[in-house]
């Protein structure tokens, strides 16, 4: 029997606008034709579906809403805890819902942190370093400074932000780069160790038992050497990269990828779903560069690519995704409690006897 599914979500056309508009502000959030592929997808399952996009009055919608779960894809507007809220929201109505919970959706934002949890578990990341404005520059020894660097916001994904000049060479570049992000996008800088060699995605989905989806390689359509390319905001936009899934590499290789891209996952507490980014550094030694636990679901998105090369169809994904979702949750035996609880109330309600005169 299928569920009664709430569908959680952003859309592109509802995303505030500021005064200060950048080309990718809207990056993150989905196009229409995704809820509806998404909907299409659980409805096919056999699923009942509720869209719930996210606008203001979404609390005492949830709370008006009898829906068995949430598929949650929502993103929130604005803040490094902006993918907690949905989630946070649905754990204080007792609602069930896809994905992590919200103290990891957080930490996975903020991508110093996510990067000390990940160095702090023995797991190859670059070297970095936050700064909330380029006075704090002064702080670094410009001196000890092994250039190239990377340069990109702290609590962002979708590559906001990211740009071909992210890649800066000198102290020049770097001061120029942190002071954009700063400003524009109104947050602090992460300055990274830029690693030279291929970079590679991961899916994988899972709880207990996890699967990893083929590996795929991210590389310019245009041939150029692996230092030479950063995969960008501009490269998306303009469809300047290509995927190969699976991946040409070794079974050595492949195995050294997969195992940064899980422990990462398990260090990170990830549920259900997530995507892990990793590149390899001057060595060939596989590093962790990002996570995103709300991988995007979009015709073009990475993750339900790297899940088809497994053989598994967009239809068959989301409802794999529902289905580890609501295992964990322990879905089943609620709806049953739930439906035993309706039961005795309606037994315990005192008949009414008409009496005739």
């Amino acid at each position: 029997m299928g569920f009664i599914v709430g569908l959680a979500y952003n859309l592109k056309k509802d995303c505030p606008r500021s005064d200060m508009e950048v080309e990718d502000a809207c990056a993150e959030f989905e196009e229409q034709s995704t809820v509806d592929r998404i909907a299409k997808a659980l409805r096919a399952g056999g699923h009942r579906v509720v869209k719930i996009p996210y606008r203001p009055g979404l609390l005492s919608r949830l709370q008006r809403l009898n829906v068995d779960i949430v598929f949650n894809i929502a993103e929130g507007w604005e803040g490094r805890c902006r993918e907690a809220i949905v989630p946070a929201i649905l754990e204080s109505l007792g609602i069930p819902y896809t994905g992590s919970d919200p103290l990891t959706l957080a930490v996975c934002l903020d991508k110093a942190v996510t990067k000390a949890i990940i160095s702090a578990s023995g797991i190859p990341t670059p070297w970095c370093r936050k700064v909330n404005n380029v006075n704090e520059l002064r702080d670094l020894e410009a001196g000890s400074l092994k250039y190239p660097l990377f340069v990109k916001p702290a609590y962002e994904g979708s590559s906001k932000g990211i740009r071909s000049s992210s890649k800066v060479a000198d102290y020049r570049s770097l001061f120029e780069m942190v002071n954009w992000i700063t400003t524009v996008y109104g947050q602090p800088a992460l300055i990274e160790e830029f690693l030279p060699g291929r970079e590679f995605t991961v899916g994988i989905i899972g709880n207990e038992e996890i699967t990893a989806f083929p590996i795929m390689e991210v590389r310019p359509v245009l041939e150029t050497e692996p230092e030479s390319f950063v995969y960008c905001y501009d490269t998306k936009h303009n469809n300047l990269e290509r995927f190969l899934c699976p991946a040409p590499v070794t079974d050595e290789l492949a195995s050294a990828i997969l195992d940064v891209a899980i422990r990462s996952y398990r260090a990170l507490e990830c549920r259900d779903l997530a995507r892990v980014d990793v590149r390899l550094d001057n060595a060939g030694v596989p590093n962790f560069l990002e996570i995103n636990p709300l991988p995007g679901l979009s015709t073009v998105s990475l993750f339900p690519v790297t899940a088809m090369a497994s053989g598994l169809s967009f239809e068959d994904l989301i409802e794999r995704i529902l289905e580890v979702a609501a295992t964990r949750a322990n879905l089943a035996a609620r709806r049953a409690a739930q439906v035993q609880t309706q039961q005795v109330i309606a037994g315990a309600r005192p008949r009414t006897v008409l009496q005739r005169r």
